[in-house]
């Protein structure tokens, strides 16, 4: 890894949301935390990607089943192929 990522915005980025997902090892995290130190821009960004995490696992939204999808794939097709 390069040390340079404390000042790269866009790497500092890719690593808050790693960690958000738990994704990130902890020398990510602390190089994130310098950075943020220093970047208002990044501090903001991962304010908002936590709220936002926040929100999303609060509405707990539901996904359709695999096999519900693929029976609506199979529909599309057919359509298609008339």
């Amino acid at each position: 890894m390069n040390i340079g990522i404390l000042f790269n915005c866009g790497e500092a980025a890719h690593i808050c949301d790693k960690s958000q997902y738990q994704e990130s090892s902890f020398f990510e995290r602390i190089l994130m935390k310098l950075h943020q130190m220093m970047c208002r821009v990044c501090r903001e960004h991962s304010s908002e990607n936590t709220k936002l995490t926040e929100i999303i696992e609060k509405a707990d939204l539901k996904t359709m089943p695999e096999d519900k999808k693929e029976n609506i794939r199979k529909i599309i097709q057919q359509e298609i192929s008339k």
